[in-house]
């Protein structure tokens, strides 16, 4: 990027707060036709907080979604009645921002580009887009943008081969402004673009959303493998891992007395910077575990021998004394990772120590089965099968597995892969937290 464009975006976020601050500085008398649309508005769970020259502002009373404060909800004064009248037929969708018709057959996605600091509008509008507009009865107007002595219009619409599916960039809708802007307000001359997805088969609601999001996720993927073009789909939380550490004003710094390779304190280093990316964390520290899987293995292999020799009956004349010491070598080769980090949990793990973590009351029903994260065993403390540390390893190796196993693979069909972004993704903190305790313990308990 060059200088003269990031001073461009610099001017550009600067001067949307300030449009954003004057918006609130002149207020409006409301019309008897607003205040029918108001009432309309706070029948479906919004309350009026401002009405202002331009907007008027609502909030959200429903309960707020995880990691996130109340929603706020500014809708233009022009585009008031048709918010009010079309907001019953509109829902939020589950994992990414944006919204769906109630049947399912019109989808809106808000973009994201990493590659620029401001809308994904302003990314959108430097492009001039080149594609064949298809008959399909659906209205297209695009904005026409003049720069640099030409003039074109950003944005598009596709119609796929069959008919059934059209998908398009273009303005914001009002009603997706209304929904997902979460008080954001934009210049005037800044426009915001989403992604939408028309889908006329199959009927059912499932199936189209189904239909919507593949289609979305695969323009999104050809954009980026074609043409090195940077677009993504909005996770509605934002993720956050480790944020419930304690802030240390005043640590007491001595020389270190841990001991650590250089690879266990690099992925330590990683897991911390990757803030936004979850999975990756939950990966860093487990890697943490698995530099370690050989050490602790070896040890659990070396306690059994050694407890066979010591055995009174031991005889080493007898073979079948040698061959209790053989099979203990034999059956430690033959482990598979889950077992081998079940026994890196018990024994370099604290069991009254693990138990207090699971008893945080800051983790809620995480761990329980109604948990947010599927395909994965719960621990339960009260459980007389199985211990607390075999529970945690089957838990952690499972998790594992849905991060990073993507095959078309019928022994995964009732474990997807746990994909980035995805509300899942997004709820991982927790077990970031577990994983990154039991590399703690496991580091302590290997210290010379």
């Amino acid at each position: 990027m060059s200088k003269h464009d990031d001073d461009f975006e610099f001017e550009t976020l600067i001067s949307i707060n300030a449009e954003e601050s004057e918006a609130g500085q002149v207020e409006a008398p409301v019309t008897p036709e607003e205040g029918d649309s108001v009432k309309k508005i706070e029948a479906l769970g919004f309350a009026l907080s401002s009405v202002e020259r331009d907007y008027f502002r609502f909030e959200d009373i429903k309960k707020p979604r995880s990691f996130a404060q109340r929603r706020r909800h500014p809708v233009i004064r022009e585009n008031l009645q048709e918010v009010a009248d079309a907001l019953p037929d509109y829902q939020d969708l589950e994992a990414y921002k944006g919204i769906s018709k109630s049947d399912g057959s019109y989808v809106e996605y808000m973009l994201h580009s990493p590659l620029t600091i401001l809308p994904a509008g302003r990314f959108v509008e430097r492009i001039q887009w080149d594609y064949q507009r298809v008959e399909c009865g659906h209205e297209f107007h695009p904005w026409v943008v003049r720069a640099g002595g030409r003039e074109y219009s950003p944005g598009f619409h596709l119609t796929g081969p069959a008919g059934d599916v059209c998908i398009e960039l273009s303005e914001i809708s009002p009603v997706a402004a209304f929904k997902v802007s979460n008080g954001r307000f934009m210049r005037s001359d800044l426009i915001d673009y989403t992604l939408k997805v028309m889908v006329s088969s199959p009927k059912d609601i499932e199936s189209r959303l189904s239909v919507a999001q593949r289609v979305a996720d695969s323009l999104l993927f050809e954009f980026d493998a074609k043409y090195d073009l940077a677009l993504n789909l909005l996770p509605w939380d934002k993720a956050r891992v480790s944020g419930k550490r304690a802030r240390i004003r005043k640590p007491r710094v001595s020389f270190p007395s841990t001991s650590v390779p250089r690879e266990v304190a690099a992925l330590f280093a990683f897991a911390a910077e990757a803030k936004e990316n979850p999975p990756f964390a939950f990966l860093s520290y487990y890697q943490v575990l698995e530099y370690y899987v050989p050490l602790t293995s070896r040890r659990d292999a070396l306690k059994r021998i050694r407890r066979e020799i010591r055995d009174f009956s031991f005889d080493i004349a007898n073979d079948s004394s040698v061959l209790k010491v053989l099979n203990s070598v034999e059956r430690t080769k033959g482990l598979s990772e889950e077992e081998a980090l079940k026994i890196l949990v018990r024994d370099c793990v604290r069991e009254d120590k693990l138990k207090q973590f699971f008893e945080s009351d800051a983790f809620g029903e995480h761990f329980s089965k109604k948990g947010p994260i599927s395909g994965v065993p719960a621990v339960n403390l009260k459980a007389t099968n199985e211990s607390i540390p075999v529970q945690t390893a089957k838990r952690v190796y499972a998790l594992r597995n849905r991060i990073v196993h993507a095959k078309d693979d019928p022994k995964y069909a009732e474990t997807p892969q746990l994909l980035p972004r995805s509300a899942e993704a997004n709820a991982l903190e927790p077990d970031i937290s577990l994983v990154r305790f039991l590399a703690l313990e496991t580091v302590a308990d290997t210290q010379d």
